[in-house]
């Protein structure tokens, strides 16, 4: 173990951030709740994290090293703002760009850490796919976030008058 512990220390991070992505994404999908297409973007991005999370461990195990489960306080701190943003700007646009925010912190990290020189080859290696990973479900964040913020908001403005004629 001691051969892989800046390995295990450098994963067992990046689950704790997957973890927190998870808890953020769900809330993030429970916001955007009126708008099913937003939805289902959240909740493929939270799957596909989830499928990540699982690996990471599993990659932590076969290290010898013992998984985390716990998000961390910085996450706590994350949910808590988009609570409070969400009782002030309760949709999609706002749930698409807490999820974004989540997506950029993740791709930063697996950076940093595949600059780590004190990481194995093998472990770089794998992180550099997660990297790709990252990167494609951003960008399919930020496309159906630009997607959502072209299409003009619906009013129900009762002040309006009647046409006239």
């Amino acid at each position: 173990m001691v051969r892989h512990r800046a390995d295990i220390a450098c994963l067992n991070r990046l689950a704790t951030i997957l973890v927190d992505a998870r808890r953020l994404y769900a809330r993030a999908a429970r916001i955007a709740d009126d708008d099913p297409a937003v939805v289902d973007r959240i909740e493929r991005t939270m799957a596909e994290r989830d499928r990540l999370l699982t690996e990471i461990r599993s990659l932590i195990v076969s290290l010898r090293g013992e998984p985390g489960n716990d998000g961390s306080m910085l996450g706590a701190a994350h949910m808590a703002f988009l609570d409070v943003r969400a009782m002030f700007d309760r949709d999609a646009t706002a749930a698409l760009a807490e999820v974004q925010r989540g997506e950029k912190y993740l791709r930063d990290e697996i950076r940093k850490a595949i600059r780590n020189d004190e990481l194995s080859a093998e472990t770089r290696a794998f992180l550099g796919l997660a990297l790709d990973r990252i990167v494609n479900g951003e960008m399919r964040i930020e496309g159906k976030l630009e997607e959502v913020e072209r299409i003009p908001p619906q009013t129900n403005d009762l002040h309006t008058p009647p046409p006239h004629g």
